[in-house]
């Protein structure tokens, strides 16, 4: 064979050049034409995970959190978006006391003390012994991109006679005063606070927690937190709250101490 005759390994010819070029924006064309197609498959994804979300749930209490004396349950009801949350722990207060951190804490500067986020606090209702209830908004700072949150709640205290048990219902009433803007009305809490005499001068103090942030706020964020949320609020910030002076000596006639 002639030196000529040996074929060379130099550049494609153009029609290869052009067929390996053409490969890569054929394959971007094929992907922007099937993308519409994709987004429309990720949408129905999202909507049937949400529909088999709110279908699911036993509606039973389970134990999601145990730690230093402190247990937080969650309940998810078929139908619902956010679950519920009940913590329950003990601890040497009065009933005068605990009633107290609801009576005497409505003020900014204990709102600001004992509440991170806290903006504002405005008294709508005093407190007024004869109905047994009370009515104050409360606006929280919430993390970015979150606008604020404001709750207009009605706190409304019993006493048991027969066990001295003590139940604090309180519930959004948002409609009270008018909506200021810049801010979220929570228009659903339907929460709760249970204080049962167990001896000895101690109490088991049980939160219910039913609640929807309202606006802009995923629910799976509040599902994902909700229960190391509740831990934080009893274990770290109720203590301050019930020690403070005005509070531990607290003291109502409408209030009966177990002996």
């Amino acid at each position: 064979m002639a030196v000529t005759d040996i074929p060379l390994a130099a550049t494609p010819a153009p029609a290869v050049q052009a067929q390996a070029q053409a490969r890569p924006r054929g394959k971007l064309r094929r992907l922007l034409r099937a993308a519409p197609y994709l987004a429309a498959i990720a949408v129905i994804g999202v909507f049937a995970a949400n529909l088999a979300w709110r279908a699911s749930g036993s509606n039973q209490w389970q134990l999601e959190l145990e730690k230093n004396g402190v247990k937080v349950y969650s309940l998810k009801s078929p139908g619902a978006y956010n679950k519920q949350y009940k913590a329950v722990m003990r601890g040497k207060y009065t009933l005068n006391q605990l009633v107290g951190g609801l009576i005497e804490n409505s003020t900014e500067e204990n709102c600001k003390q004992h509440i991170p986020g806290c903006l504002q606090v405005q008294v709508i209702r005093p407190w007024n012994s004869r109905t047994m209830s009370d009515t104050v908004l409360w606006k929280l700072q919430m993390p970015p991109p979150f606008a604020p949150r404001e709750s207009v709640i009605r706190s409304q205290v019993s006493q048991d006679p027969k066990t001295l048990a003590v139940t604090v219902d309180v519930i959004a009433a948002p409609n009270a005063i008018a909506r200021n803007p810049g801010a979220v009305r929570l228009t659903h809490m339907q929460n709760q606070w249970l204080y049962t005499p167990l001896g000895n001068g101690e109490v088991e103090i049980q939160f219910l927690q039913d609640i929807d942030m309202g606006g802009f706020f995923p629910a799976i964020l509040l599902n994902l937190a909700g229960a190391q949320q509740t831990y934080m609020f009893i274990h770290d910030q109720l203590p301050g709250l019930l020690d403070m002076p005005a509070v531990k000596q607290a003291r109502y006639d409408f209030i009966q101490e177990a002996r």
